[in-house]
């Protein structure tokens, strides 16, 4: 059934896409990556994810862009040096294995104005006032896209661990650990730092991830042959 727009219909979720971007002489497919990468900049304005310059980054590895852009990963990789060629975003490495910070640009011939602290459209309601702020779901349905922004604003609040810093954890869930499982807290802590860099996984919740293997091994399962195949609150 189809659905008209009336005097009071709230637009759906949608990506902000500056007059600039579709006007400009981009492929239909560098455009629809900057509006993603746009949308993803206004989570890590929230989130506070920025350099030392006060440079808002993102995160967001290319895999998952091919996914949420249904496109293949050749086709992402093409329009991700399509807008660095056309001085719209800087990818920074941040080492092996590690997704790059993606520095979003915009031209000088741009004019931008801040918007006044408060007037921020809501993100994460459907029922939001429509404006050019609001968040575009990473995935195709809300109930994802609320699972990863969950998971982006509580990795924000915490601390990093493990070799490869990919591990977060709160003060509070470290202490845990090592109080119930005394001398493998750390160890299973770098288990999951590695596994995650080395495979390109992702968890929702670290210290459940954490808990979860500790308490099988502790039952019997042996270590040793722990093959870490459970994708139980893993974020693809």
């Amino acid at each position: 059934m189809k659905i008209y727009f009336k005097l009071n219909t709230t637009l759906p979720p949608f990506i902000p896409l500056p007059r600039f971007i579709v006007a400009g002489e981009y492929s239909v497919n560098a455009k629809l990556l900057y509006g993603l990468l746009l949308s993803r900049t206004q989570l890590s304005q929230r989130s506070g994810w920025a350099d030392e310059n006060g440079s808002v980054y993102v995160i967001y590895p290319i895999r998952q862009m091919a996914d949420d852009m249904n496109r293949s990963e050749r086709t992402v990789k093409n329009a991700l040096n399509e807008l660095e060629n056309a001085g719209l975003l800087l990818r920074v490495r941040q080492g092996w294995n590690q997704a790059n910070r993606i520095f979003l640009q915009i031209p000088d011939r741009v004019q931008v104005s801040s918007r006044p602290e408060g007037n921020i459209c809501p993100m994460d309601v459907q029922d939001s006032s429509p404006c050019m702020g609001q968040k575009l779901p990473a995935s195709n349905t809300d109930t994802e896209y609320k699972e990863h922004s969950k998971t982006e604003r509580v990795e924000s609040t915490r601390r990093r661990y493990g070799e490869f810093q990919n591990v977060f954890l709160s003060g509070e869930e470290c202490t845990q650990l090592e109080t119930a499982y005394p001398g493998k807290a750390a160890e299973y802590i770098e288990r999951l730092s590695r596994y995650m860099a080395s495979n390109d996984r992702h968890y929702a919740n670290h210290y459940a991830t954490i808990k979860k293997w500790l308490d099988e091994d502790s039952k019997g399962r042996s270590a040793k042959n722990y093959t870490y195949d459970d994708n139980e609150g893993e974020c693809l």
